[in-house]
């Protein structure tokens, strides 16, 4: 934890490799779920189809050396990021029971009492699993069609065209439903994507349980060590 100014303490929640991960989705996954999706519905001429099957191709090949690069660097990263999308317990229930006050704020206005979280809430923990296993599948099948089209086995080739066009459009509606609530959630979005602190409160009133077990105060002029930092 370290402090700033008047906004007062701030807690480093997302380390650089894990932004600069997030920065490598955006860059490679956007335009490779944008372009799927013109792949897919084929509006435009043959030209201009190829060009978006190019951009695809280049949006892929950065999504796929940003996941090399998370697990050559970031390792330790995955394991704890593993360890919480698969841990639920009684108050993910009761969180996906009310889908975290979402619904109820945005369109009625109505702040309803939810559960306290940790580090992630419910949701992105579901997101997180969708991630993970759907970008392996993807990644996968995705250059298996690249790479193996002319030469593997047609009956391979379509189950691979087939998980490829159904996960991506999942994984893709699910990814910009995710981008639009980070947007929501102004404070999260900049933290992610800025320097990966935010202040104590608001840490507080998104991840209570996350404050309350894995952060550790650091004293007025006391320099901040590994033993300071929050837990992963």
């Amino acid at each position: 934890m370290s402090h700033h100014g008047k906004e007062g303490p701030r807690v480093l929640k997302h380390p650089l490799i894990s932004r600069l991960f997030h920065w490598g989705l955006i860059l490679g996954f956007l335009p490779a779920a944008i372009t799927g999706f013109l792949i897919w519905l084929k509006p435009f001429n043959e030209d201009l189809q190829n060009l978006v099957m190019q951009i695809h191709i280049v949006g892929a090949s950065i999504l796929t050396i940003s996941c090399i690069l998370f697990v050559l660097f970031g390792l330790d990263r995955i394991v704890a990021f593993i360890r919480r999308i698969f841990s639920f317990d009684e108050r993910d229930i009761a969180w996906m029971k009310v889908c975290g006050g979402y619904p109820q704020k945005m369109l009625f206005g109505k702040i309803i009492p939810v559960p306290p979280m940790g580090k992630m809430n419910s949701g992105q923990k579901q997101m997180g699993i969708m991630m993970l296993l759907g970008g392996i599948l993807l990644i996968v099948t995705g250059w298996g069609l690249y790479a193996f089209l002319p030469v593997a086995p047609k009956a391979v080739m379509y189950w691979f065209d087939m998980v490829h066009l159904v996960v991506g459009i999942v994984l893709g509606l699910s990814v910009f439903a995710h981008i639009f609530l980070g947007i929501y959630n102004w404070g999260e979005f900049l933290c992610m994507f800025g320097d990966g602190t935010q202040t104590i409160e608001e840490a507080k009133h998104h991840n209570p349980v996350w404050v309350e077990n894995e952060i550790m105060p650091v004293k007025a002029n006391e320099p901040v060590t590994a033993s300071h930092q929050a837990r992963r």
